[in-house]
C-alpha cells in the first residue's frame, strides 16, 4: 500500500525528472533561444541545405542549423563586431541520436546583434573542422 507521503514523494521525483528532459532538450548554448523548425519568412534551400542566416525584422538574427532532431546543434560562440558576425555550433549529445535530418533555428536578441549588422556570417562546427560562409538574408 502506497501512502500519501510516499506517492508525494514520487510525484515530486517524477517532476524533477521532467523538468531535467526539458532543459535538456531545450539546451539554447548561448542562443536566446533555440527551437525545432525554420520560422516563416526565412529562406532555406532545403534538408542538408547549409545553415541560413536571417536578419529579422526586429533585429535579431535567426540561424537555422540542420542535424539530428534528438540531438539538434548547440550554439557555442556567438559574436559580432559590426564588420564581421561569427556563430560557432557543437552537436548535442543527448545519447543515442536519430538517423534524421530537420532544422533548428537559433535566436541571438537584437541588443546582442548591434545596429550595423553584416553582408555575411562565418558559421563554423570546430568538431568537424568545417566553416562555411553565408550571405546573412533581410526581411
Amino acid at each position: 500500500m502506497i501512502t500519501g507521503r510516499t506517492r508525494r514523494y514520487v510525484a515530486a521525483a517524477a517532476s524533477v525528472v521532467f523538468a531535467a528532459v526539458l532543459t535538456s532538450c531545450s539546451d539554447a548554448g548561448v542562443a536566446d533561444s533555440r527551437a525545432p523548425g525554420v520560422p516563416t519568412g526565412i529562406p532555406v534551400d532545403g534538408p542538408g541545405a547549409e545553415p541560413a542566416v536571417h536578419l529579422q525584422s526586429d533585429g535579431s538574427i535567426a540561424v537555422v542549423t540542420w542535424g539530428s532532431s534528438s540531438c539538434p546543434p548547440t550554439a557555442t560562440a556567438f559574436d559580432t563586431t559590426g564588420e564581421s558576425l561569427v556563430v560557432s555550433f557543437s552537436t548535442s549529445s543527448n545519447g543515442v541520436c536519430t538517423a534524421d535530418l530537420a532544422a533548428t533555428t537559433h535566436i541571438f536578441s537584437a541588443d546582442r546583434v548591434g545596429d550595423t549588422v553584416p553582408l555575411e556570417a562565418t558559421v563554423s562546427y570546430p568538431e568537424f573542422d568545417e566553416t562555411l560562409v553565408v550571405e546573412i538574408t533581410r526581411p
